[in-house]
Order: structure tokens, then C-alpha cells, then sequence
């Protein structure tokens, strides 16, 4: 029950993160402000040309793509808990990743909403616009089902150590398998990333 709780959080953190970037985007594209050396149109650029709001917004995408896919994660293990043969490996990938899907993506709802007021300028305070109230709505959610703080301390005393940590090794595994197919692939330089990070993750994990 806690993790089908705790994973509706942070759907909740994936769905403001969503909405904050669809609404910097057209905010973005409709504000005009200043010249773009991108822009060839007449009169002032949209700002959505400008590199700090391009920067501002590609943070928001990539953020809010990488809390979904947690959640997605989560969510699949916890479906194969109660209907796969094997139900005790899937119900302890749940458990391990539901600390993570609650607290990675609030804390990513409340920094992509916090973007997006930065989009809208002063214009985010201003509240027919909206920007206000998705930070609002963002901001509870680290809090509640438990907080963020209280998530970081179960993962890393009772989460990491499943099994003598012999989940969370075998999970690594499958990223550095999933690293080394990208590495492979036509993707050869995001692949090596994928697969430094992966071991960055193992080395933490080993401490």
C-alpha cells in the first residue's frame, strides 16, 4: 500500500514537472524580449531563441523525462509483484525504487516549477498565468507520504542493504548491460556516459 502511495507522490511531482514545462514553452514562444542571434524574423526575438531560457527549458524536459521513467520503473515492478512467477525479485526492485520515484521526482516537480517561474520573468508572480500555482502545488508534495529526508534515510539503511546487496548489485548489472548495448550502438559518446555514470553508481554503492 506505502508504495503504491508513495509512487502516486511522485507521479504527482512527474505531472506538475510536465505541466510547468508545457507552460514555459508556450510562454516562451509567444514573450518577446530583445534581440537573438538565431532569430530572423522582424521586431524584437521570442524568447524562447535566447540561450539561458533554451538552457532553462531543456533542464525542465530532461529532468521530467527521467522522474517519468523512475515512476515507470516503480510502477512496473510493483504490476509484476503481485502477477509474475517471479514475484520476490519484482517486489524488492519495488522496494527499492519506490524511496527513489517519491523523492527524485517531488524534488524534480519543485525544481522544474521553479524553472518555469524563471521563464515567465516577473510575469510567473502574476497569477493568471498559472506559473505560481504549479510551484505551489509542487512544493507539498516533498512533504507528505514521507518526507524526502525520511525517503533518503530508508533507502540507503534498508533499501541498499536488501539481500546483503545483492539487489541492488544485480540492478547495476542490468544498467551497465543497458550502458554497454547503447555503447554499441550509433550512440557510442552517450554511451560511455551511461556507462561512467553507471559506475559511479556502483562505487557508491560499495562504500
Amino acid at each position: 500500500m506505502m508504495n503504491n502511495a508513495r509512487l502516486a507522490v511522485g507521479i504527482q511531482g512527474v505531472a506538475v514537472a510536465e505541466a510547468a514545462t508545457q507552460k514555459a514553452l508556450a510562454y516562451a514562444n509567444d514573450r518577446r524580449q530583445g534581440k537573438a542571434a538565431s532569430y530572423r524574423g522582424a521586431g524584437m526575438a521570442p524568447i524562447v531563441h535566447h540561450p539561458d531560457i533554451q538552457r532553462s527549458l531543456l533542464t525542465m524536459k530532461a529532468l521530467t523525462q527521467i522522474a517519468r521513467a523512475i515512476c515507470y520503473s516503480c510502477a512496473h515492478a510493483i504490476d509484476l509483484a503481485s502477477r509474475s512467477e517471479d514475484a520476490k525479485h519484482w517486489q524488492e526492485r519495488a522496494n527499492l525504487l519506490t524511496p527513489l520515484a517519491k523523492a527524485f521526482s517531488t524534488d524534480v516537480g519543485v525544481e522544474v516549477a521553479s524553472l518555469g517561474l524563471q521563464v515567465h520573468g516577473g510575469m510567473g508572480f502574476i497569477e493568471e498565468t498559472g506559473a505560481a500555482a504549479l510551484y505551489r502545488d509542487a512544493r507539498i508534495a516533498p512533504i507528505y507520504e514521507g518526507t524526502n529526508g525520511i525517503q533518503a534515510i530508508d533507502l540507503v539503511t534498508r533499501k541498499l542493504p536488501l539481500g546483503g546487496g545483492r539487489h541492488v548489485h544485480g540492478y547495476i548489472a542490468e544498467l551497465k548491460a543497458v550502458a554497454d548495448a547503447v555503447l554499441a550502438s550509433n550512440l557510442e559518446g552517450f554511451g560511455l556516459q551511461v556507462l561512467q555514470e553507471t559506475g559511479c553508481l556502483g562505487e557508491f554503492v560499495e562504500r
